[in-house]
């Protein structure tokens, strides 16, 4: 993270508190343009105009919002109203809680009561406060106040949404214009895709609610709570307010159930019902959905949560979700902010080969062994090999010429790396055991050039050619070049492969063909170099070494064997005739 990059978002951070009373209406129209633009553009596509589809959709929009907002109130007036119906039940629950009748509950509460008296034997009388009355203007003052605030932020949020959705396109463009006229393709993707990706989450939140609402309510009702189907509703859209919501959800039935049962069944039942229901969304579906459909963490959502109800309250409890996510999309698109979206996003952040690298430096065999099997399982064998393992021993060989890896570390990598080499399957396509008939080819060889690293490689190599085609063996390690040499002569090899992992790949592979060719002149010579780098030099270096072919990689490497085994095969097989073999 660059400094100027932390600097900015202390800077963001203290305009968003400090400001905090303009931007939470504008960030609130922000998200209800997203919810009503796309109505706005289908009525403008039937011929209504700009103006009044913005109006037709406003209207229509903030009505639902305080239609539901008025009968919830109403609702909640209705209930306190009957709570005196209630009281003979909420007295003996709550006398009950108080003072328990028997065990250990009572005698607990009894001696905290003597303990109370003895602290304080004569409780002084408060001295009476008298008030002079306030002037009527000030009486009205404070009557209006606690709804002046809401009321007034309201009306800014129905202004900025109404503006916003006649302007889009005009605030579209002056936000580019802030971020510059040279990120317009990279502005208008991240616009694109913020407002995709917030739009899919309320979506997918409004699937998760109605599975909650929608059974929950008609579980109260058959309970007997009052109102069921108006709890459901209400649970549906309390929903939207991440981690609290929910709690005041539950709440409301319960204080009911509290109030209007003789006895804790009914409490029970509603308490039930609601943590069957979140467990099994909880863990089965929100994990999966909400992570799909916001791009982000859950890590980063807990986080985004905290940080913007500690910034805005619980207005920014409410729109945690929606702006972190355009955060994250900025982070994606804007590369001083790319460290957003490596803490937010769900994306690996580390390649395939650096996470199982860094599993077998943390010396984490399952986790590597596991990693490995997934994506065999997923991509095949060969490709678990070619970019995953190969990749990951050329990252272990760049550490242990910088001297980063002791001993230690580079006994359990290699070790580690044999064993998922030999015991990992494909089991898309499973490989099929070698037969004696199939050594009518010319035998092949793999040597390493040098180091460990190559020879592991090489076994990485010998496992995926096709056993229809070709039965390798590879040389035994550690050897020295002129062991290397008795070996070939011994078995009488006419093709070999050296395997070569940078970063001194070509040095060692060209010392060993050079062995190679001064004494066996007709065996065929094939380098793997494992490297996607520029191999200019020293491919040139080899070819003065005497190397037929060279690849980097293992899908080269079988081609050019199998077009290097032909002449050797034949060439064999005229010895063989004449009896020179």
């Amino acid at each position: 993270m660059r400094a100027s990059s932390l600097v900015a978002l202390l800077v963001v951070a203290a305009v968003l508190y400090f400001a905090r009373e303009v931007l939470i209406p504008f960030a609130l129209a922000i998200l209800l343009s997203f919810l009503l633009a796309p109505a706005v553009r289908r009525l403008e596509r039937w011929k209504l105009g700009r103006v009044l589809s913005t109006l037709v959709v406003v209207v229509l929009g903030f009505s639902v919002i305080g239609a539901v907002g008025w009968v919830a109130g109403d609702q909640a007036v209705s209930l306190a109203a009957r709570l005196p119906e209630y009281r003979a039940n909420i007295v003996e629950k709550i006398r009950y809680l108080k003072s328990p009748s028997q065990g250990r509950l009572s005698r607990a509460a009894e001696a905290i009561r003597d303990l109370e008296q003895q602290a304080d034997p004569t409780p002084q009388k408060p001295l009476p406060v008298v008030e002079s009355p306030a002037s009527p203007y000030a009486q009205l003052i404070e009557y209006v106040a606690p709804f002046a605030r809401p009321v007034g932020t309201a009306l800014a949020v129905i202004v900025f949404t109404i503006l916003m959705l006649l302007h889009r396109e005009n605030m579209r463009e002056r936000l580019i214009g802030l971020i510059g006229a040279r990120r317009i393709n990279v502005t208008t993707q991240a616009l694109g895709e913020a407002s995709f990706r917030v739009s899919r989450y309320l979506f997918m939140q409004l699937v998760i609610n109605a599975c909650f609402g929608i059974p929950f309510g008609i579980a109260l009702y058959f309970i007997g709570i009052p109102n069921a189907m108006l709890w459901g509703l209400l649970a549906t859209l309390l929903r939207f307010i991440p981690y609290a919501g929910v709690w005041i959800a539950v709440a409301m039935p319960t204080v009911l159930a509290f109030a209007i049962s003789d006895g804790w069944s009914e409490i029970a039942w509603v308490l039930g019902v609601f943590f069957a229901l979140e467990l099994v969304l909880v863990y089965v579906a929100e994990p999966w959905l909400y992570g799909r459909s916001t791009g982000l963490s859950p890590i980063a959502v807990i986080a985004a949560v905290l940080f913007w109800t500690w910034l805005w309250g619980p207005v920014g409890l409410l729109l945690a979700m929606p702006l972190t996510v355009c955060v994250a999309v900025m982070g994606r698109y804007l590369p001083e902010f790319g460290f957003l979206n490596v803490l937010l996003g769900v994306e690996p952040v580390l390649a395939p080969e650096e996470r199982f690298y860094q599993r077998l430096v943390a010396m984490d065999q399952d986790e590597a062994e596991d990693l490995a099997e997934d994506f065999a399982n997923e991509h095949g064998l060969a490709a678990l090999h070619e970019r995953v393992v190969i990749p990951a021993l050329g990252l272990a060989e760049q550490d242990r010429h910088a001297g980063a890896l002791d001993e230690r570390h580079q006994r359990f990598i290699f070790d580690t790396t044999r064993h998922i080499v030999e015991y990992v399957e494909d089991r898309k396509n499973p490989r099929e055991p070698a037969a004696a008939t199939r050594r009518a080819l010319a035998p092949l060889c793999v040597l390493p050039a040098h180091d460990e690293a190559d020879h592991v490689a090489a076994l990485v190599l010998a496992r995926v050619l096709p056993a229809a085609e070709f039965n390798p063996r590879v040389s035994p390690f550690p050897l020295l070049a002129g062991e290397m040499l008795d070996f070939i002569g011994k078995e009488g090899f006419r093709l070999a492969c050296i395997s070569a992992m940078p970063p001194r790949a070509a040095s060692h592979a060209a010392y060993l063909c050079k062995r190679l060719k001064q004494r066996f002149p007709e065996l065929k010579v094939l380098v793997a170099l494992w490297t996607s780098e520029n191999t200019e030099k020293a491919q040139a270096r080899l070819r003065e070494a005497g190397v037929d072919q060279i690849v980097t990689g293992l899908a080269d490497a079988i081609d050019q064997l199998r077009q290097l085994s032909v002449p050797a095969t034949l060439e064999l097989q005229q010895q063989k005739k004449h009896g020179l073999a």
